[in-house]
């Protein structure tokens, strides 16, 4: 993701020239989509299996919906003929609350999320591009957004996540990788865990320090 928010300010203040939205920039932004809602539907799965945590999700929730209103009022400011009204924050903070239905459910979770996966993917109803009803998905082309993650196709990839959450809770084997006291002790291991428990506070920082950074180098330069 800072990968890719780098490359955009380097296109942005002319560094380099390229195209967002087409070639490998689309399974790019996928791989990195697919890794945020794998997570929130894998943490949905290990916070509420024994009982749904009330508190952590009203905290977690304040946590996103303040977050959601910064994104939307920043992109007003860098782009305001595309503004972000429902993108990956919004999505996980509605996602978090519909995906509580199917924890401890591994295989109507899979089911499911395959199905709305295929379905936003393949279904185009010119009504979906209605802006009151856009953030479902469904629609036959996006309207002008920095950042657009509709429930279809996305809500599926957070219900693969509490499959795969499942699996991991009753499969010991899958865990062993990111166990092990040389995963944990290592430098780089560190630091992936570090950046796991302050994600949020990465995702909403480190955009207006890159663009900041590239825009003070504009003035000086």
């Amino acid at each position: 993701m800072v990968i890719y928010h780098a490359c955009y300010d380097l296109d942005f203040f002319g560094y380099i020239d390229t195209a967002f939205g087409i070639g490998y920039w689309i399974p790019f932004r996928y791989v990195i989509v697919i890794g945020f809602l794998l997570l929130v539907g894998i943490s949905a799965q290990f916070v509420h299996h024994q009982k749904v945590n009330i508190h952590s999700m009203i905290v977690r929730s304040k946590q996103l919906f303040f977050a959601c209103l910064a994104v939307t009022a920043s992109s007003y400011f860098i782009a305001p003929d595309k503004l972000t009204i429902f993108g990956i924050l919004q999505l996980i903070l509605v996602a978090s609350w519909l995906a509580l239905i199917f924890v401890n459910r591994p295989v109507l979770s899979f089911v499911t999320g395959t199905v709305i996966f295929y379905l936003g993917h393949v279904i185009k109803l010119p009504a979906m591009m209605d802006p009151w009803i856009h953030w479902i998905g469904l629609a036959p082309n996006k309207l002008p957004a920095l950042d657009y993650a509709p429930i279809f196709p996305w809500f599926g990839v957070v219900l693969w996540g509490i499959t795969f959450g499942h699996l991991i809770q009753n499969k010991p084997k899958f865990t062993q990788l990111f166990t092990a006291e040389w995963y944990e002790n290592s430098i780089g291991g560190k630091a992936l865990i570090t950046a796991g428990k302050h994600s949020l506070i990465i995702y909403l920082v480190h955009q207006p320090l890159l663009f900041g950074l590239f825009w003070f180098l504009e003035l000086v330069f």
